[in-house]
């Protein structure tokens, strides 16, 4: 009996842990989500007077409003390109909270990436321009259309072209260039800046892992991204000969 006594008391000390443990997981875990919904809603709350911010830069940059003077338009320049940084910034952040939670979805639709590059090129190219780069874009004539969600697309490529920008010298190039094999569409992002040890290249794909004054969010978002696709995010650097970062998307959707 002492036994059967002891056992059971021993059950029951095991039951209080387990639910004790259980209880104070579950707190963290409600925790956690509060926190994820925060910065979802407050990424949503940065992203619309942003948005409004930007458009209306961008009117004021086209000749309808009138001339602006030189001193006027690098002035307007300027804040379109910040509001665009901060507008990537909540963007990454919002998918960021959305993929902890488990409640994204993405959109897959037949996609032609070639106008979707020509518009990232010529959003992009006003910051290349602001650092006195070159921002190049090239790809083939045909290309097969692929099954992916554009904005996520859209989202990994111009977080690669801005770090390629944040890494190349005043006046180098950066390259945006697409083209295709029998299993993937492949993005490639080429800077001639100083490269990465070879000892960096997973680290930089780490949360918050930032080597050049980012937030460490764009480069993890981007490999997110590929994987959603059932695609891969290959670097292919060495220190001091620049980098080029291939986002490999397949032609057909992952299962």
């Amino acid at each position: 009996m002492a036994g059967v006594s002891g056992a059971l008391v021993a059950l029951i000390g095991i039951t209080v842990i387990w639910r004790s443990e259980r209880r104070a997981r579950t707190a963290v875990e409600a925790r956690l989500a509060t926190r994820q919904e925060q910065f979802s809603v407050l990424a949503h709350e940065i992203k619309t007077p942003l948005a409004l911010i930007s458009a209306t830069a961008e009117v004021l940059l086209t000749p309808t409003p009138g001339q602006l003077t030189d001193d006027q338009r690098r002035f307007v320049e300027e804040i379109d390109l910040s509001a665009a940084r901060i507008l990537l910034l909540a963007d990454n952040i919002l998918t960021e909270s959305r993929l902890q939670a488990g409640v994204f979805t993405p959109s897959f639709a037949a996609t032609d990436v070639r106008p979707l590059l020509r518009e990232i090129s010529r959003t992009m190219r006003r910051l290349a321009e602001q650092h006195g780069q070159r921002l190049a874009l090239d790809y083939p004539q045909h290309m097969d259309d692929i099954v992916v969600d554009a904005a996520l697309v859209r989202q990994a490529v111009v977080n690669l072209v801005q770090n390629a920008i944040r890494h190349t010298s005043h006046g180098g190039v950066v390259a945006i260039r697409a083209y295709q094999n029998e299993r993937d569409v492949v993005i490639s992002v080429w800077d001639d800046g100083t490269g990465l040890d070879p000892t960096r290249r997973k680290a930089v794909l780490q949360r918050f892992v930032s080597y050049s004054g980012g937030t460490g969010l764009g480069l993890t978002i981007v490999e997110t991204i590929a994987g959603i696709h059932g695609g891969k995010l290959m670097i292919d650097t060495s220190l001091g000969d620049g980098a080029a970062f291939l986002l490999a998307l397949p032609r057909t959707v992952a299962a």
